[in-house]
């Protein structure tokens, strides 16, 4: 009797345990099943980068989508301020991201600028004023990278500053008048230019970006001045030549209010 209660037990802790596994396994896969859901829906969501308004509609319109904004100097003055000691330039850059693809820049900087040169006409001349320059580039990189671009680009550029100069006069032997230092002064001297510009941005660190490049300048016709512009906010050293290279090296940081936006957004269907 002992033997065949025991033989109804065993079975029973058998039926038990099969059904309890059955119902764990049946359990896990429930589980494993919403998480997986949640998981791609999770999914979804993140990879949807463009912010909805009140319609489910994208904010923005198709084409002008603001995608971020860069702030930065150019490294090049700053260099020549630190090492020249009658140098003393710094500048301010900025642009607007619109989707990764175009970018509107605009630049404000200043110069005070002294030479001295015993041996010239103008011993000691003196440059200082400020200049903008502003413009739009396009980037042909726009959907190989978000964080990299080479771009291509037109500016216009202007330049006002005061500048003087001293220079020692060899006198006029009629009037008995002997050799004598003199000073002139010109004040907003105007000067204005093209620029035909390219560019390379580079990602060192997150949303950090060398930019590499350079302009093609080419000058409009300049104002009749009597002492020889040496030096122009701006343009730099000017040798009176209509056109010329500048070069940047500019160190620019995004703001990270947006994402980039490289592909246009559908609306959602309803």
């Amino acid at each position: 009797m002992l033997s065949y209660l025991s033989k109804i037990f065993t079975i029973a802790l058998f039926l038990l345990g099969g059904i309890s596994t059955a119902y764990a396994q049946n359990e896990s896969g429930e589980l494993n099943s919403d998480s997986t859901e949640i998981a791609q829906d999770s999914t979804e969501i993140e990879e949807e980068p463009w912010p909805l308004n009140k319609k489910g509609e994208p904010k923005g319109s198709e084409f002008f989508v603001l995608s971020g904004m860069r702030l930065g100097t150019d490294l090049r003055p700053l260099f020549q301020s630190m090492s020249e000691p009658n140098m003393n330039a710094y500048t301010f850059y900025a642009d607007i991201m619109i989707r990764n693809a175009f970018f509107l820049t605009g630049e404000y900087g200043m110069m005070d600028r002294t030479r001295e040169n015993p041996d010239a006409d103008f011993f000691r001349y003196r440059s200082n004023g400020s200049f903008y320059r502003f413009g739009i580039e396009y980037n042909v990189m726009k959907r190989a990278s978000v964080a990299n671009a080479l771009s291509f680009g037109f500016k216009y550029a202007n330049s006002t500053f005061d500048q003087s100069a001293d220079y020692y006069s060899s006198g006029n032997g009629y009037w008995e008048e002997g050799a004598t230092l003199k000073h002139l002064t010109e004040k907003n001297v105007n000067v204005d230019w093209y620029e035909i510009t390219v560019s390379l941005k580079l990602a060192i660190v997150q949303n950090l970006t060398l930019d590499f490049g350079f302009a093609y300048t080419i000058k409009k016709d300049f104002p009749p001045t009597a002492i020889t512009k040496s030096d122009i906010p701006g343009w730099y050293f000017n040798k009176d030549d209509r056109s010329r290279l500048n070069f940047q090296y500019r160190l620019l940081y995004r703001i990270p209010f947006w994402p980039i936006y490289t592909e246009p957004r559908q609306k959602k269907k309803q």
